[in-house]
């Protein structure tokens, strides 16, 4: 399994314009490894999982143009993060917020610490999100929590989060990213072509609606019923029934 840390405590695990490049050339590298089947994405320290932008960095990038290429430039590297062939798995310790938060519902699957907190709070700047993470929150979410969480600029605690979708899984606080990486090792024993299979119809299902996400879904499982996984695991189970075993 692979592993990205945010390693700023000391400033709540702000997103910094040298983290982010960091994160786009991980990306890039996992794009290239499918030997790889897992990414666990955490940062230092229990007290921030990533307070959102460093804006004290930010600040230099004034003007439209500016945004516009900023958000670009982010929205694509988390965009290539939620395409990965790995699953990715953000352990959330301490609040999170802004990109922070856009940054883990970038990630397949989210682990929450007890006392963790998520809020797109970027209304109080007087922008909206930026990177992809409106979409994702109605998403998971749904239009009318997203709309209150954007317009209210809620901070929700972990249960809400789970309650909401946004969270798979709450555990004491502490003990996300124990959690994450239990998923990852169980993640990484799956058949390659079988977790990749698995993803892919997730995003069908995230993609089209009806007849066509479900054509897309019968061809994956085509290929998966005639690949090689499929076949030792239907001879196993054949000479188990021929053999009387259970």
């Amino acid at each position: 399994m692979a592993h990205f840390i945010i390693r700023r405590p000391e400033v709540r695990n702000a997103l910094s314009l040298e983290v982010l490049e960091a994160l786009r050339s991980a990306v890039e590298r996992l794009e290239a490894r499918p030997d790889l089947a897992a990414l666990v994405l955490r940062s230092e320290g229990e007290a921030a999982f990533a307070a959102g932008g460093d804006l004290r960095e930010l600040a230099g990038l004034r003007g439209e143009e500016a945004g516009r290429a900023f958000s670009a430039r982010v929205g694509e590297t988390l965009e290539r993060l939620a395409g990965l062939e790995q699953i990715s798995i953000a352990a959330i310790e301490g609040d999170a917020y802004g990109g922070g938060v856009e940054l883990a519902l970038a990630c397949d699957l989210r682990v929450m610490g007890s006392t963790s907190r998520l809020g797109l709070t970027q209304g109080r700047f007087g922008v909206t999100t930026g990177w992809g993470g409106g979409a994702r929150l109605v998403a998971l979410a749904g239009a009318s929590r997203a709309l209150e969480a954007l317009l209210m600029q809620r901070v929700l605690d972990a249960p809400t989060c789970a309650a909401w979708g946004l969270a798979n899984r709450v555990v004491p606080a502490g003990e996300a990213e124990a959690e994450a990486l239990a998923w990852a090792t169980w993640i990484g024993g799956l058949d390659r072509e079988l977790r990749v299979g698995i993803k892919r119809v997730v995003e069908a299902g995230q993609r089209h609606r009806g007849g066509e996400a479900a054509a897309e879904e019968r061809e994956i499982f085509a290929r998966l019923w005639g690949g090689a996984a499929h076949e030792a695991q239907l001879a196993a189970f054949l000479k188990r029934e021929r053999s009387g075993g259970g």
